[in-house]
């Protein structure tokens, strides 16, 4: 007889799959374990003095068949066998993983999923004009969207367009521009999907942006970054050099080109947040050429800064040092002839 000690809930985050402990009557139980039906792993084994076998560190199994997913069924099979090898029980668990690397302290996957886009975002976002933006949840609701205007005026049920997901969750566009109305001036929006709600303020200055960079955030998911301040490049070269035949010659030229970017002021919410592009394993550059978006390099956040403290008149913005990922640093970008950065210049002196 199987006796389960500790069980799984409906939903785990990837990063919290609880351990999974049982007792049985004989000495030895074979476990399998199944993501999205395919087998992952397949043991027999033993139970200790108490008669208890304890399945430990399945976050670490099961993380990265989630992160490639998102979201994947998770299924435990226990067979309990006798001196023979012959089934005498067996007891079944199942639980939906989604690919999550936050901690959430107490509330559980259930709980967050149902009220929160996949997203560690818990405020205010600021965006403008021409800016792309998307959410990401988990499961079809539909979304719909209220915008406000300067002129006291709102606009309710709005669709944002679907772009992206599957049967198990999501992404639509927010972008400010689909919610806009050419003779009046969009200061706000809100994004509601079920009990999920995502609220969008202006910045009407409509700043100009470099660098712009989309990331992996916490669930998998792309989020883009937007930085408004100080962009600067410091190219470093690396010259070896002999006489080679009476005459000194650089036989090699090592080129490494690094950025520095300046997030400009940034709310609360948004400085938690962009705590998530420092720890992202995937970055890479977007660039907007004639108001169309392409994803550009891969980069490597070499550095960051992003101290801020509780004083009421300290406002959070957050430097970074970044790279390109490929070893080669001499990049063109024809489309942008004559321009010396990303975007900071574009309107000014083109």
């Amino acid at each position: 007889m199987i006796t389960l000690t500790t069980t799984l809930p409906d939903k785990c985050f990837s990063c919290t799959l609880p351990e999974i402990t049982f007792t049985a009557d004989q000495e030895s139980a074979q476990v399998i374990i199944k993501i999205e039906g395919e087998e992952i792993f397949n043991e027999t084994l033993y139970t200790d003095d108490d008669g208890s076998i304890t399945l430990s560190d399945l976050a670490d199994l099961i993380q990265p068949y989630a992160k490639e997913q998102l979201v994947v069924l998770a299924e435990i099979n226990i067979i309990e066998n006798d001196e023979d090898g012959n089934p005498q029980a067996s007891v079944s668990l199942s639980t939906t993983v989604v690919y999550c690397t936050a901690d959430f302290g107490d509330t559980s996957a259930d709980d967050f999923l149902d009220s929160h886009f996949l997203s560690i975002l818990l405020g205010k976002k600021i965006t403008a004009i021409g800016r792309l933006e998307y959410l990401h949840y988990l499961g079809t609701d539909v979304a719909t969207v209220t915008a406000y205007f300067a002129d006291g005026s709102i606009e309710t049920d709005l669709t944002p367009d679907v772009v992206g997901g599957n049967s198990k969750y999501t992404t639509i566009d927010v972008s400010p521009s689909l919610f806009n109305v050419d003779d009046r001036t969009l200061i706000g929006y809100v994004v509601k999907a079920g009990n999920r709600s995502q609220e969008y303020i202006m910045d009407l200055r409509n700043p100009d942006c470099a660098p712009i960079l989309v990331f992996d955030n916490s669930f998998g998911c792309q989020e883009l970054v937007y930085c408004t301040g100080t962009h600067t490049v410091s190219p470093q070269f690396t010259r070896s050099s002999a006489f080679i035949k009476g005459l000194l010659k650089n036989y090699k030229i090592e080129e490494s080109r690094e950025f520095k970017a300046d997030t400009g002021v940034l709310n609360t919410a948004m400085a938690n947040w962009l705590d998530d592009l420092f720890r992202s394993s995937y970055v890479e550059i977007v660039n907007f050429y004639n108001n169309v978006a392409t994803v550009g390099k891969e980069v490597v956040i070499t550095d960051s800064k992003s101290e801020y403290s509780n004083e009421a008149e300290t406002q959070p913005r957050f430097t970074f040092t970044y790279k390109y990922a490929q070893r080669n640093h001499n990049v063109v970008q024809l489309a942008r002839e004559g321009r010396i950065f990303d975007n900071t210049f574009d309107f000014t002196f083109n």
